[in-house]
């Protein structure tokens, strides 16, 4: 597929590749002022801590450094930053919006780029301007190496503060699993999946937190039921008793449609259960990555090389 015709680019992509890969940005030159952030827009989008609003100051680094990070960050230009990383959709964006009217938008979606872009500065009070207020310069796919660099630490930035990727593998694979069963309204198998996420964490989070390994004396794996209980037998809890409820009830829905033989009769297993033992699993896993067991986490180094090479 040529440049022309690419629509996205995954974000595992971005992070696997041993080659760069390019990023599409779009140049956008402002014909009015003030510029009004859609506030409302930014809150029904979806906002996490991934995300970020930031106001980049013009500052004279006190020491020169030849990183060609540091090179690159002492002549960035006063701007505000929006950095968004939507992970449902697999869409990452990036804009910056310069004191001289220019905006920047870098992503590995154009489509989410130029759905975002007119949601966040237009149609906003009292002013509701339109498309026709604002003038794009150029978009497309790049490949320059500066353009990349730049992407991939904003990238980084926003992936290194998100817990579902703290998740081990194993977890992270069934709470995928959760997520498409629901997409396409299998509610079911996603309330099975979530079932099976948090005995992925439990069997995770035993020997770390209790030095114990999660199976009997004979060798058997202890039941989601038993290593609930095991936490609960801690004084004082290494686990909140709330969390452990949370836990609790998210076993017995995932009783009901498959995790064990016995089915409630005519039971009319409906969307909400689905969202609840998913909503339920996604806070218990930001507790637990963020409060409980903190020290599980990633850090990226990332060096950027913008030479252009030798012969």
């Amino acid at each position: 597929m040529t440049l022309e015709n690419l629509e996205k680019i995954s974000i595992q992509d971005y992070l696997t590749s041993e080659e760069p890969l390019p990023v599409y940005r779009m140049r956008i030159q402002l014909q009015y002022t003030p510029l009004d952030i859609n506030i409302q827009f930014i809150k029904e989008e979806g906002w996490n801590q991934t995300d970020r609003i930031r106001f980049h100051l013009e500052m004279e680094m006190e020491e020169k450094s030849d990183h060609p990070l540091a090179q690159l960050i002492d002549c960035v230009k006063p701007h505000m930053l929006i950095r968004r990383y939507n992970r449902e959709e697999d869409s990452f964006i990036a804009v910056s919006i310069g004191l001289d009217r220019e905006i920047i938008v870098l992503s590995n979606d154009r489509l989410y780029a130029q759905k975002y872009i007119p949601g966040l500065i237009l149609n906003c009070p009292p002013s509701f301007h339109s498309m026709d207020e604002i003038e794009v310069i150029e978009e497309g796919w790049l490949e320059d190496e500066t353009v990349i660099a730049y992407f991939m630490g904003l990238l980084m930035g926003a992936i290194g503060w998100d817990p579902s990727l703290q998740i081990p593998p194993a977890i992270h694979q069934s709470l995928e699993e959760a997520h498409k069963a629901l997409s396409i309204a299998n509610y079911r198998s996603c309330v099975v999946m979530c079932r099976r996420t948090i005995e992925a964490l439990l069997k995770f989070s035993l020997p770390r937190l209790l030095g114990i390994e999660p199976r009997d004396a004979s060798g058997r794996s202890f039941s989601l039921y038993r290593m609930i209980e095991r936490f609960r037998e801690i004084e004082p809890p290494i686990i909140p008793l709330h969390l452990l409820h949370l836990l609790d009830s998210v076993r017995l829905i995932g009783n009901v449609p498959g995790a064990h033989a016995e089915e409630i009769p005519d039971y009319p297993f409906s969307k909400s259960d689905a969202e609840f033992a998913l909503a339920s699993v996604h806070y218990f896993l930001d507790q637990y990555f963020s409060k409980i067991d903190p020290e599980v986490t990633q850090y990226y180094t990332l060096t950027i090389d913008l030479s252009e090479g030798e012969e």
